[in-house]
Order: C-alpha cells, then sequence, then structure tokens
C-alpha cells in the first residue's frame, strides 16, 4: 500500500526522493506575441499601418500590407520556432566588428578609468 505524504509533512531520513515542485510554464517559455518576438510583431503591424494609412488606402498599398501580414509573418513565426531570440540575437550581432584592430603595445597607453559614481557638482 502507498502511503500519501502532505506537502508540509518532511521526508523520511532514508526516503532518497526528492520533494517534487512544479514549475511554472511562463519561467522557462519564451514570450512571442502571435507566434514571433513582440519587437518583430510591433514592427510588422506599424509597417502594414504605414503604408495602409501613411500611403494611401489603394489596393495595391492593401495588397503589400496583407502580404506582409501573412507571408512575412509566417516567417518569422518559422524563425521563432528554431530559436526564440533569433532576430534579437541577429540584430545585436549587426553591432560587432568582424575583427578588432591590435591595439596593445609595449609602450602603449593605459586606458582611461570611468568612475562608477559621477563626481557630485
Amino acid at each position: 500500500m502507498v502511503s500519501i505524504m502532505s506537502a508540509t509533512e518532511p521526508l523520511p531520513l532514508g526516503d532518497p526522493r526528492p520533494e517534487p515542485h512544479r514549475i511554472h510554464s511562463a519561467l522557462y517559455r519564451p514570450v512571442l506575441f502571435a507566434g514571433a518576438e513582440p519587437a518583430v510583431v510591433i514592427m510588422e503591424v506599424s509597417t502594414a499601418f504605414a503604408l495602409v494609412f501613411g500611403v494611401g488606402l489603394h489596393v495595391a498599398t492593401v495588397l503589400l500590407a496583407l502580404f506582409y501580414l501573412t507571408v512575412v509573418h509566417a516567417v518569422m513565426v518559422w524563425v521563432a520556432k528554431q530559436d526564440p531570440q533569433m532576430i534579437a540575437l541577429y540584430v545585436r550581432s549587426v553591432g560587432a566588428c568582424d575583427f578588432y584592430h591590435a591595439h596593445a603595445g609595449l609602450h602603449g597607453a593605459a586606458p582611461t578609468v570611468k568612475p562608477s559614481i559621477p563626481p557630485h557638482r
């Protein structure tokens, strides 16, 4: 017969089983809007609104906005399924240099130290 222990009752000293804990899914699932990264979805929607209301309400702009919201969004959802932070990683990597020039030397100047606390004025 299996006895069910309450959550407040400690495990016996000889019992090697760890106490089970439930982890809420919001702690390990990525934050996505409509299946894509939030920044991408906001950019898609604002671009579609800019096409329709900024350029003008024409058949071509409406079709282009619908194409943008369906096809481009579907691609972004596929990208988010591969890696939920891929676009943020790409944007961060664009700012990095391909290589860094050598700058150290035997008689090189010491880098300036920026104070962590700004001076009082």
